[in-house]
């Protein structure tokens, strides 16, 4: 049974891509090319290219070249090395300043929320006396009735089912 499917998957199996290609294809020729390299590079008109750079901010560093804490810095009996202070102290700063301009982005931020939140409560207030004027006039219109409930639709278009049936019924008699 194994036998006759693998004859049979001899027999229907069938190249997946083309073995040569054309020597038509551009891209990839067959045979030695017809001109050569550098006449086809002297007859391209050059490309310009814009290339994009990045914007780098450096800050100003110290340069220490005695930047690395030694282990006898770290092992002395009689307390770490002027050295091991000073790289502390330059870290410390970094991490100092990095955090007080934190502070600052968060502080101009909170203020932008805290006036955009004043903002909306105005909006609120507005939008609140608007519904109040709105609730105000419907009250106002109940005691003008005009036959039309505003807040059953069903009624309504019955009534507007009633007096199409009156126009027609009129229209035929006449």
């Amino acid at each position: 049974m194994s036998q006759d499917l693998q004859e049979t998957t001899r027999v229907t199996r069938k190249s997946l891509k083309t073995l040569q290609h054309t020597a038509s294809d551009r891209e990839n020729l067959v045979g030695r090319p017809s001109k050569s390299l550098k006449h086809q590079l002297s007859q391209e008109s050059p490309i310009d290219i814009e290339v994009k750079r990045k914007n780098l901010s450096t800050k100003e560093t110290q340069a220490n070249l005695d930047g690395k804490v030694t282990v006898e810095d770290l092992t002395n009996p009689e307390g770490a090395s002027e050295n091991y202070w000073q790289i502390l102290a330059e870290k410390r700063q970094v991490a100092l300043q990095d955090a007080l301009e934190e502070n600052e982005k968060l502080r101009k931020i909170i203020e932008d929320l805290k006036e955009e939140n004043v903002l909306f409560k105005q909006m609120l207030d507005e939008a609140n006396s608007f519904v109040e004027v709105i609730k105000e006039e419907l009250a106002n219109s109940s005691n003008n009735d005009t036959g039309i409930d505003v807040n059953d639709v069903s009624t309504a278009d019955e009534t507007t089912d009633e007096i199409t049936e009156n126009n027609t019924k009129t229209e035929k008699r006449n």
